[in-house]
């Protein structure tokens, strides 16, 4: 039978396409306008507030010989944030990129004389110089070349804003979660993720070393999520408040919430601080480098999502981190815990239903007061 849409059915649709109609521009800048914009912060690509750079100097190069070649290039998408109408202060940028950030860090490093061209392989000749050291007809024919761009009206609500990014990340744009956040939840809070994902005793928990920032974690964002999942659980006991209605917007909405909190409560951001570090010493003192990992008969994988909300959230909700200490007893039984089936289905295959998740922190607590080492 033939769908007909009732006359409430198309005022639905009329109503949400009216409010989700996105306003976007297609607009040309040649690197000269580029790197003017930049350098004046006019247009934001500072990996502290864009994703983390991940090209390399072959695919950096690369790009620069499409450019040279006139080989046409991916659009790079701009988020307008502030009305061109509307005056802004120092350091403050009017565009973000939501994607696209890679590209532009190529074309600036080069135009800045700081990218080697490497392993070209049509213009090999050009291996080995910088844009000072490329002909002069080389040189005019880069910086007559228009970089094409799509400008998307974001002076609206974040939860507008987030759903047109993530439309695009279905597309043509390729951004993690974490990277997403990143670009539309900005405050002090966000700041701070960035800030505890980079202490030694975490990194050195989620098997990254202190000095490698080329490591997968860390240029996909996923240990600044990370640390936003032991607050989105941990502090308040908001695991409690965990619904089925995805962990992303769990975590989105929690990131926006809390930058608005911590304009409010004067010291809650150095609570939040000193408490991510004492939660931190205290598991890796005594759970050792290995805190994390998933026990499966002999296997053990070093890092697991799961075991990291299970852990770090009990202890932060129920141990009284000053006064206790972790016994072997507790050590041996929590490694069993493993061997238990529904213990084990809540750390894997799909483990974001507020069951799973309720489960495996409510059973280290169950244990941890069985042991007498919760409050």
């Amino acid at each position: 039978m033939k769908k007909v849409l009732s006359d409430d059915d198309i005022e639905k649709v009329m109503k949400k396409a009216k409010e989700r109609t996105v306003r976007t521009q297609n607009i040309e800048y040649t690197p000269e306008m580029i790197l003017k914009r930049i350098d004046t912060k006019e247009i934001q690509i500072n990996p502290d507030y864009q994703r983390n750079h991940r090209w390399n100097d072959i695919t950096s190069s690369r790009l620069i010989e499409s450019l040279i070649l006139n080989i046409p290039i991916p659009l790079i998408y701009l988020s307008q944030d502030i009305d061109l109408d509307d005056e802004t202060g120092e350091n403050i940028s009017r565009y973000s990129v939501i994607d696209g950030q890679q590209r532009l860090t190529a074309i600036v490093n080069f135009f800045k004389n700081n990218l080697v061209l490497t392993e070209l392989e049509t213009l090999e000749e050009l291996n080995g110089l910088v844009l000072k050291d490329l002909p002069p007809f080389l040189i005019r024919r880069l910086e007559d070349r228009s970089i094409k761009f799509l400008r998307v009206d974001s002076t609206i609500d974040n939860e507008l804003k987030y759903y047109i990014f993530e439309k695009l990340n279905r597309g043509s744009v390729n951004l993690e979660a974490q990277e997403l956040r990143n670009s539309i939840y900005r405050g002090k809070f966000n700041d701070l993720l960035k800030k505890l994902a980079k202490y030694p005793k975490f990194r050195q928990l989620l098997q990254i070393k202190d000095d490698d920032d080329e490591n997968l974690k860390v240029k996909k964002m996923e240990d600044i999520e990370i640390v936003l999942r032991f607050f989105a659980f941990a502090f308040d006991k908001n695991y409690l408040r965990f619904k089925n209605e995805g962990l992303e917007k769990f975590l989105s909405n929690y990131m926006e919430s809390m930058n608005e909190r911590v304009k409010k409560e004067v010291n809650l951001l150095d609570k939040l601080e000193q408490d991510f570090y004492k939660t931190i010493d205290f598991i890796e003192n005594n759970f050792g480098e290995q805190a994390f990992a998933k026990y499966n008969q002999k296997n053990i994988t070093n890092f697991n999502k799961s075991v990291f909300d299970a852990l770090t959230t009990s202890i932060y909700t129920s141990v009284n981190i000053e006064n206790s200490v972790i016994t072997e007893d507790f050590k041996k039984a929590y490694r069993e815990l493993f061997n238990d089936s529904k213990f084990m289905n809540s750390i894997s295959g799909s483990t974001t239903n507020t069951d799973k998740i309720n489960y495996r922190i409510e059973a280290v607590i169950k244990l941890l007061k069985k042991y007498n080492i919760a409050k």
